[in-house]
């Protein structure tokens, strides 16, 4: 029988507690290089879990062994650039012809428009209603989370980061990704508890701003004015953009709005949007 998360759920459950890190090496040593990279997340958590984390918790050279053969050829490597494997979930996930421009660039750019704006007090770790390198606040985020939004490429993004950082050592530093009784990934309610790890950061203030161009699509709209209202709407600027466009009599391209805001005195915003979208 091929080898999968039901072949080692049902053989490390016929084992008692103390004998379950032996069966894991068992499986694992057993085991073809094709068959480990086949296994899904929760079978390397179960896998993994009955190595270095079940008690009595002595690791041993054998259980070591074993864990280095599991990381050695699980499906799950270190990821290079996490920036990247973001960008290509999301664009996988709802494909958008205007997400050309969503580039780790793009995302670096909104860190340093924010970063030149924060307050004194923000500088101090004062924060208002939104936080981070992204200054987004829990509204955002419940959007990205949220089943219509980005949640499950969120729980994949997770497991392709975090998965490959669990099997480096014995040391379980990164179990409370993952709830160990469905062997699901946790996704976190607060974003006060998610912003301050970079990697997922990274992933949310993406997600958003994938949200915002999605929202911001007009059949007539050209890709970089697209872009342009997302970032805007990213930047908390709906009230003045909604003004600027019901003025100008043009809700479809950016260049009389951005004249708009200009004139009502919104200059360090358009700067941000001018800053961001290049």
């Amino acid at each position: 029988m091929p080898l999968n998360t039901s072949v080692i759920t049902q053989r490390l459950a016929r084992v008692p507690s103390i004998q379950k890190d032996n069966e894991a090496q068992n499986i694992i040593n057993g085991a073809t290089n094709i068959e480990l990279r086949n296994i899904d997340a929760e079978g390397v958590l179960r896998l993994y879990e009955a190595l270095a984390m079940l008690p009595p918790r002595i690791f041993s050279s054998n259980d070591r062994a074993a864990l280095t053969k599991l990381r050695a050829n699980t499906q799950f490597q270190p990821i290079s650039n996490n920036l990247d494997l973001a960008i290509n979930l999301i664009k996988k996930s709802k494909p958008s012809p205007h997400f050309t421009q969503l580039t780790p660039r793009l995302i670096a750019r909104i860190y340093s428009a924010e970063n030149r704006r924060l307050s004194i007090l923000e500088r101090f770790s004062i924060d208002g209603s939104t936080i981070g390198r992204g200054q987004l606040g829990q509204p955002a985020y419940m959007d990205v989370i949220n089943p219509s939004g980005f949640k499950n490429d969120f729980e994949t993004y997770i497991n392709r980061v975090f998965i490959p950082e669990l099997l480096k050592s014995e040391f379980t530093t990164h179990q409370h990704y993952w709830d160990f009784i469905t062997y699901k990934t946790k996704i976190q309610p607060s974003y006060n508890n998610v912003y301050k790890n970079f990697k997922l950061e990274d992933f949310i203030v993406t997600a958003y701003l994938a949200i915002r161009i999605r929202a911001a699509e007009k059949a007539s709209r050209s890709t970089m004015d697209t872009v342009r209202v997302a970032v805007a709407l990213y930047h908390g600027m709906r009230g003045m953009v909604v003004s600027a466009q019901k003025t100008v009599g043009d809700d479809i391209n950016w260049s009389p709005v951005e004249a708009e805001l200009k004139r009502q005195g919104h200059t360090d915003a358009v700067d941000y949007v001018n800053e961001v979208v290049k």
